[in-house]
């Protein structure tokens, strides 16, 4: 698993402090967490995105793609789902498709990691249930927001391929992100936005 640096909660070892202290700690070392499918890809260390960076750019999009359908969805359930949904990956790290983990054996590592983060603050059970409901898909606000989750990260392919061009992707071994982003996108908007962006890739990679 590659990272920046050492997990920055290890430097509170035999600390005692504030849950709140603890809690943001650990969550920082998303910040050094890189996200494990770009490394893969041959995007250098130096300039491949972090999980929390993912984390942002899944609210942002949440946050303004959202507007539209304000009268049926829930926005705080929203920006809360998209800003939590990866934080299990604190303890069992950035875990790709192509890790090939059977989905059941990586929602119980996960479901476990997010119980022992969020039994740490106040309202944690509330977050562990936001997390659940959107790991079920049961709720318009999970389905909505696993939709910006994919096309964040088909976003941000657009963005690497336009940088490193004949550099990116050089493991084809692994599945481009573009066509099974566009499978699996179901919103009309989000699909608009997609195929548009797609458009702006070298020729040599447009499909």
């Amino acid at each position: 698993m590659k990272i920046k640096n050492r997990n920055p909660a290890l430097l509170l070892e035999g600390e005692k402090v504030d849950p709140i202290i603890e809690f943001y700690f650990e969550f920082n070392h998303l910040k050094q967490l890189f996200r494990q499918g770009w490394i893969k890809r041959k995007i250098p260390e130096d300039k491949a995105e972090s999980v929390a960076d993912h984390l942002l750019g899944t609210a942002i999009l949440t946050l303004i793609l959202s507007d539209a359908q304000l009268e049926s969805l829930n926005i705080l359930k929203l920006l809360k789902m998209a800003l939590i949904h990866e934080l299990g990956e604190i303890y069992i790290g950035d875990v790709a498709p192509s890790d090939f983990i059977p989905k059941k054996l990586k929602y119980d590592w996960e479901f476990k990691a997010i119980v022992e983060l969020f039994s740490k603050i106040p309202n944690g059970k509330e977050y562990i249930n936001l997390w659940k409901e959107y790991e079920e898909l049961k709720t318009k606000e999970a389905q909505f927001v696993k939709q910006i989750d994919l096309l964040e990260a088909a976003l941000q392919e657009v963005i690497y391929k336009i940088q490193y061009k004949d550099k990116y992707l050089i493991n084809k071994s692994l599945p481009e992100i573009l066509p099974w982003t566009e499978k699996r996108l179901q919103d009309k908007r989000l699909l608009q936005i997609l195929n548009e962006a797609k458009k702006l890739l070298p020729k040599s990679s447009q499909k």
